[in-house]
């Protein structure tokens, strides 16, 4: 299921908010991929990522495919961490 270009970018916002303090360089990611997506979402409104990356013959189309990709890792890295000190503590 993809969501439209706006809610990835409140999306990714959200986390980064919330994994500030805990790995901030993960929430630096999650910044960076929410701006790209703010940006896709303005250039290609009411696209979702997918369509963005494949109708779009420009460097936003780039941008959002670097932008997914990242996001995609820094979640994987956020839930691998938060899961270790689930079970983990210190």
């Amino acid at each position: 299921m993809s969501m439209p270009l706006v809610l990835a970018a409140l999306f990714f916002a959200v986390l980064a908010t919330v994994e500030w303090s805990r790995l901030p360089v993960i929430a630096r990611i999650y910044l960076g991929a929410g701006t790209a997506f703010a940006i896709g979402a303005l250039a290609h409104p009411g696209m979702n990522v997918a369509d963005a990356v494949e109708q779009a013959n420009d460097g936003i189309a780039v941008l959002l495919a670097a932008a997914r990709v990242a996001g995609f890792a820094a979640v994987m890295v956020s839930v691998a961490t938060a899961l270790r000190q689930a079970v983990l503590p210190r």
